[in-house]
């Protein structure tokens, strides 16, 4: 049971008594008793109210007290240390997320080279490896997907409805810009049926970075006997201001 409760339950006790006597006293005595007791009552009574009063008044602050939420200046002290920690933290997040795009675009490249490679030699089928825009079609210098396809009508070209699609792989680099770099000024990697390997059509795929935070630069290098290798820049310039 509560204080309120308790309180409640003593001023009906008290009311009561005041009543029963009220209705029994008759003679002068018991009338002096009587007035006596009433006044003792009464002031009983008056005291408990009051209590009442102080415990109600101080529960309803300590219910609203648990209400509250944040205040204003709470609120823009909060945003502020964010802020700060963003503006501290946001160089380190950008080069991050560089060096995680560089090495996604590398392992791509790797296993695509080395897919057409193994697919050349097993199905008995040039595979043509380029890099190419949204409309499917090579170019040197496209870096939306990497293409991997049956040629079926020799034109160097992806056409859907009639070449037959090995893999395709997105690329979409936001830190960098690619190539492809193969002799004769080729737009496209041919990957021979008798041998699996890009016999003629050596070369590179060049990753080149374009923001200050971007520190990868490297080739991934095809051999006439299709061996495949990642260069970085220190070991093997890549010449990407060029």
């Amino acid at each position: 049971m509560t204080p309120l409760d308790k309180t409640s339950l003593s001023d009906r006790k008290l009311s009561t008594s005041i009543l029963l006597i009220l209705t029994l006293g008759k003679s002068g005595l018991v009338r002096h008793r009587l007035w006596q007791c009433r006044t003792q009552l009464y002031t009983a009574f008056r005291y408990h109210f009051t209590v009442s009063q102080i415990l109600s008044v101080d529960m309803s602050a300590y219910r609203y007290k648990g209400k509250q939420g944040f205040t204003l200046v709470e609120l823009i002290v909060t945003v502020a240390v964010l802020a700060i920690i963003m503006t501290i933290a946001a160089p380190a997040i950008r080069t991050q997320l560089a060096r995680m795009e560089a090495k996604r675009i590398e392992n791509q490249v790797e296993n695509s080279l080395t897919l057409a490679k193994t697919e050349s030699y097993i199905r008995r089928q040039n595979i043509i490896v380029c890099l190419s825009n949204a409309g499917g079609r090579c170019h040197r210098d496209s870096d939306k997907t990497l293409l991997l396809f049956v040629d079926k009508n020799d034109n160097k070209n992806f056409d859907a409805q009639t070449d037959f699609l090995i893999r395709q792989s997105a690329l979409n680099p936001k830190y960098a810009k690619l190539s492809l770099r193969v002799g004769g000024r080729r737009h496209y990697i041919k990957f021979w049926g008798d041998s699996g390997a890009p016999r003629g059509h050596f070369g590179h795929i060049k990753y080149c970075p374009t923001v200050a935070y971007n520190n990868a630069m490297y080739l991934i290098s095809f051999s006439q006997s299709g061996k495949i290798k990642q260069k970085l820049n220190e070991n093997h310039p890549t010449q990407c201001d060029k």
